[in-house]
């Protein structure tokens, strides 16, 4: 398995996060995107999302926007309109913008393209025990459960009722 390259982040209330490294202990899902649009992607996986998390406290999900960082200078205004949208507190601590290389994040995570989301399921050493990518489905959400069941998390994840809406 593949580890999870240090980024350096910021949450959308300016904080700097490393990323895997400053995230908490514990099973991290990090959800990848791109592009603006990558939102409606994302926004498939949160019902089955929410249900793991609720039957696995040790679970933490993380958004984060990668951007080119030719965009760097732009990042007051970008972060500043996601934090408009985002009401949520917590969401908006859980929502970490990365600038950077794009071509060589995907290199290192092994991404086959930058058109679709990706979900990486990363252990605590920093190690990607799952990847998937794309809008949410049942075989994608069973892979991930199964994965969930291996780490601090066995026998709670299974018990999650998961839909895709």
């Amino acid at each position: 398995m593949s580890k999870f390259p240090s980024v350096t982040a910021h949450d959308l209330e300016g904080h700097e996060v490393r990323v895997p490294e400053d995230l908490p202990a514990g099973p991290r899902i990090v959800m990848l995107a791109f592009q603006r649009w990558h939102t409606k992607l994302i926004e498939t996986w949160e019902p089955a999302l929410r249900a793991l998390e609720a039957r696995c406290r040790e679970l933490s999900v993380w958004e984060v926007p990668a951007l080119s960082r030719l965009y760097l200078p732009a990042r007051a205004f970008i972060d500043g309109g996601m934090r408009a949208g985002i009401v949520d507190a917590g969401a908006r601590l859980h929502t970490l913008t990365v600038y950077t290389d794009l071509s060589a994040l995907a290199r290192k995570l092994e991404l086959s393209s930058l058109e679709t989301i990706y979900l990486l399921l990363v252990a605590p050493d920093g190690t990607i025990l799952w990847q998937g990518q794309g809008a949410a489905d049942e075989e994608q959400i069973s892979a991930l459960k199964q994965a969930l069941e291996k780490l601090a998390c066995e026998g709670q994840s299974s018990q999650a009722t998961l839909g895709t809406s």
